[in-house]
């Protein structure tokens, strides 16, 4: 699906929902956004902006010469000093406006609109920058851009993504052509939620045993875009587990084949390998800014922590999988599974916990994990050896690799995420949306409460939330300069 995006959080959708159809005698009115332009190709995917709203300017008072129910007039001569914040900051300009009358498309009028601004933005701050506009009516959201260098053309928009409690996804049509691959799918959720999983796209980082499955159930789904990071080469253990892959693999990267493998489906799906770890790849880190939704499917915390950054920096949908256990010897001298669980984080820039409240995340596994990498033969040693005598708490945790748990926890959290866009779970009330565990060995579900942090920078002060990166990826100069 062709077209660039538009991310609003869930605050900044109600908020301009409660302005624009708030006028007192039903008029239109308006509003100036300010968004950050996501742009970092992706080798291998079609070029697709990501604009993401970042403040929100009400026209009230001298903004507006005239309105009524079908027109509104403003005062361009308070447009300048937008330009210069624009130029400042390094946002992108946008103008939103209510249909009263319920009009769905852009009318002449807005053309001409939409072109005088973009001429006056042009010719404030230069050619290469872009206007969104976006009109409410009806209760749905429609948009479009137009670049500097070409005013006149208008780009189409493929989705407007309301990221709040859910994942509401409003799609450039709902028709076209479907895929009776997916026929039975719009049977159970309606014929526009194949054309909301069309226009995403999709990160799966880790593609092991439970990216693996939760990348062909993606592309399987219907999603439109899907890329997949792992540095990882394919080992024979590993074949119990995962999907996509044969034993004339082993040794290639898990990344590069489970690409082919997906390409080779004949799917509508653009599908692209980053064969590079996460936390040592500045092309995966621009993936996952070019990203609707990541799938956190890898067993390392640095990467996790990573990912539980970007959520924020990037306004993304984030769902993390992970795996525990603890095996024991019976007393026949045979091991047997005394724990196996599978758990789904759900984490939200605005609802749910963070990893780190969620403590799937902390420093001391962080720094456990770092000295096992710079000393592997550590991973030998008891837990209690490991803390008395290198102060590092971690080990003692195992996750076995068997298949139909792994495969299990992937499909939970691609249910997950098809419940984010068109709900359709009743959780009792003792589970938490945002942390769910698969108990695979007394077949029980539950949640595990997350630390009452008020100060925690992620999920409750919100310090991070659509941060300007300056200068460097996440604002860490060990991903590389932007």
């Amino acid at each position: 699906m062709n077209g660039h995006r538009v991310t609003l959080l869930g605050s900044q959708e109600s908020r301009l929902r409660k302005w624009l159809t708030g006028h007192p005698e039903g008029h239109e009115r308006g509003a100036i956004l300010l968004l950050r332009k996501f742009d970092r190709p992706v080798v291998g995917l079609p070029g697709s902006i990501r604009f993401v709203v970042v403040d929100i300017i009400e026209m009230a008072g001298d903004w507006v010469i005239e309105s009524t129910p079908i027109s509104l007039r403003i005062n361009m001569r308070k447009l300048p000093d937008v330009y210069f914040r624009c130029e400042q900051e390094g946002f992108e300009l946008g103008f939103v406006h209510s249909h009263p009358s319920g009009h769905h498309a852009f009318s002449p009028k807005d053309d001409i609109n939409e072109q005088n601004i973009m001429r006056g933005f042009a010719g404030s701050n230069g050619f290469d920058l872009y206007l969104v506009s976006m009109i409410l009516s009806d209760g749905k959201w429609f948009a479009r851009a137009r670049h500097g260098a070409a005013p006149g053309q208008a780009l189409p928009v493929r989705h407007v993504a309301v990221v709040g409690e859910h994942m509401q996804l409003h799609v450039a049509s709902d028709g076209g052509a479907l895929s009776d691959i997916l026929r039975r799918q719009e049977a159970a959720f309606g014929k526009p939620f194949n054309k909301k999983l069309q226009s995403i796209r999709a990160v799966v980082v880790g593609a092991g045993g439970t990216g693996s499955p939760a990348a062909t159930l993606l592309a399987r789904s219907g999603v439109g875009e899907l890329v997949i990071v792992d540095g990882d080469d394919l080992e024979e253990t590993n074949l119990n587990r995962v999907r996509g892959y044969r034993a004339a693999d082993v040794g290639k990267n898990k990344a590069v084949v489970l690409a082919k493998y997906i390409n080779d489906l004949g799917l509508r799906v653009s599908v692209a390998p980053i064969g590079q770890y996460l936390d040592e790849s500045a092309a995966a880190i621009d993936a996952l800014s070019s990203a609707d939704v990541v799938f956190g499917c890898t067993d390392d915390i640095a990467g996790r922590d990573l990912m539980n950054q970007a959520t924020y920096y990037y306004a993304l949908v984030y769902l993390d999988t992970g795996l525990t256990g603890k095996i024991d010897i019976g007393p026949d001298g045979d091991p047997y599974l005394r724990d196996h669980r599978g758990r789904v984080s759900c984490v939200l820039p605005e609802a749910g916990a963070c990893l780190r409240c969620q403590r799937v995340v902390t420093d001391m596994k962080l720094k456990y994990e770092q000295a096992i990498r710079e000393r592997p033969e550590l991973a030998a040693l008891d837990p209690a050896t490991l803390e008395r005598e290198y102060y590092l708490v971690g080990g003692g945790e195992q996750a076995p690799g068997v298949g139909p748990f792994t495969s299990v926890t992937a499909d939970v959290a691609v249910a997950a995420l098809m419940d984010l866009i068109k709900p359709f779970r009743d959780l009792p009330g003792e589970l938490r949306r945002d942390n769910i565990w698969h108990d695979f060995v007394h077949m029980a579900v539950h949640s595990n409460d997350p630390l009452d942090d008020a100060d925690c920078i992620y999920c409750r002060m919100h310090t991070i939330l659509l941060k300007p990166e300056n200068g460097y990826r996440l604002e860490m100069p060990s991903l590389g300069r932007l």
